[in-house]
Formats: structure tokens, C-alpha cells, sequence
């Protein structure tokens, strides 16, 4: 079974990351693509993958009800993403990706 851990700033994940031994799975905080941003979110997956590669086993990018977010992620490549929307053009784009939908 993984961990997941979720990135708040990258200072924050860097400590963390610097301070555990064991493989985890990176995701970001839902709330956090409405003030950093995809991109952002993008380079600090990025960034923590190349600065800790042994300990960062797969990357889950959560972008909650946004639907920009939601094609930029697709487009950047992304294969597991967490979507709490309920658009059925969302819901049809996911079809064959790792994905997580819920409706609250």
C-alpha cells in the first residue's frame, strides 16, 4: 500500500520529502488550482520528481471542479487525475485515464 502525501508549497514537500525513507504518491491540495495555478502545480510535481526520484513513486494531480485545469493536466500529460465535477464533456475526455470522480 502507498502513502499519498499532499504538496501545500514545495518548500514544505522538500522538508518532508528530505525526511522519509519510503516511496510515496504526490498529489496537491484541490483548493490549490485556484491560487497556484495547473502550471505551478506542473513544475512542482516536476521538480520534486527530478529532486527525489527514488521516493516519488507516481503523481495524482487534483483539479477539483476546474475544468481549464482539467484539459491543461490532459494535455500536460498527466494519466491519474482527481475530478469532482459534473460535466459529462469532463467525465467523457477521462474515459481511459486513471481518474477519480465524484460528485459532493
Amino acid at each position: 500500500m502507498s502513502i499519498v502525501y499532499e504538496i501545500r508549497n514545495l518548500e514544505e514537500a522538500r522538508n518532508f520529502l528530505s525526511s522519509v525513507e519510503e516511496q510515496l504518491i504526490l498529489t496537491n491540495h484541490a483548493s490549490s488550482i485556484k491560487y497556484y495555478g495547473i502550471l505551478a502545480i506542473d513544475y512542482m510535481f516536476k521538480t520534486l520528481s527530478k529532486e527525489f526520484p527514488e521516493k516519488v513513486l507516481d503523481l495524482t494531480v487534483n483539479v477539483g471542479e476546474d475544468h481549464a485545469a482539467l484539459f491543461t493536466a490532459i494535455k500536460l500529460g498527466y494519466k491519474n487525475i482527481s475530478y469532482t465535477g459534473n460535466s459529462e464533456e469532463a467525465r467523457g475526455l477521462l474515459y481511459g485515464y486513471q481518474t477519480v470522480i465524484t460528485n459532493d
